[in-house]
């Protein structure tokens, strides 16, 4: 019998799903004596940020107000040669980096992933392009929850620690590298070396797909980058 077209995109669909879900979880069980760290980022990974935005200054001067989604779609490096500015003044805004998280939409898929990673021993930090990173890691904490094994919904707590808390355009620790993906870059290495088993879930392709040629280039084995779900 011949499948429906409807069928087949069907079909196709739930196996690629399948694939996905394979991703996430895969090796989720931490071996006895081994050290497994799951690094999230934050926006539209683990939640949908609310009012804040990157300003985007054109060269006749008007600007747009780009939200932390809109902005990660943009050629930054191609826009700057032809003029246009980016003003980051809300992220430098403690009130503001705040609100956007505690305020934010969790995106539940992600957080039901790292609720399964927490639950089986891994250890969970966050790595990011913001800045105020003690203000990010304060605003987390209040706002991250997970699922026990008994289903029960409770405060991250001390299950994050400051120093996984990594906001790589920090002003007061300063991440070498001369731009965002070789400060994600070097954190990543740097945890690849501490850790037996790493898994960094970001939304953004382009970073992941530079960290899997990263991996590829220096024999790193032990880092998986996986594309977080998305909203819908």
């Amino acid at each position: 019998m011949w499948l429906s077209a409807c069928s087949l995109v069907k079909l196709n669909l739930m196996k690629a799903i399948d694939i996905i879900y394979g991703m996430l979880y895969e090796g989720i069980n931490v071996p006895k004596g081994e050290k497994h760290l799951l690094l999230l980022d934050i926006d539209e990974t683990i939640l949908s940020p609310n009012n804040i935005s990157v300003i985007k200054v054109f060269p006749d001067g008007h600007e747009a107000s780009l939200s932390p989604e809109e902005y990660a779609k943009e050629d930054v490096v191609l826009n700057k040669k032809n003029g246009i500015k980016y003003d980051y003044r809300e992220f430098r805004d403690v009130k503001k980096v705040a609100n956007s998280i505690l305020t934010g939409t969790p995106i539940l898929k992600n957080l039901k992933l790292a609720d399964a990673h927490i639950n089986a021993g891994w250890k969970v930090g966050i790595l990011t392009a913001r800045g105020l990173e003690d203000t990010i890691y304060t605003s987390i904490k209040k706002w991250l929850m997970f699922r026990d094994t008994d289903g029960e919904l409770k405060s991250i707590g001390e299950k994050i620690s400051r120093e996984l808390v990594h906001a790589v355009n920090d002003e007061a620790t300063i991440y070498p590298g001369l731009n965002d993906f070789e400060k994600k870059a070097n954190v990543i290495r740097k945890y690849s070396k501490i850790y037996d088993r790493v898994k960094f879930i970001d939304d953004t392709v382009p970073t992941l797909n530079k960290v899997r040629q990263m991996c590829k280039d220096e024999g790193i084995k032990n880092v998986t980058a996986v594309k977080a779900w998305g909203r819908e």
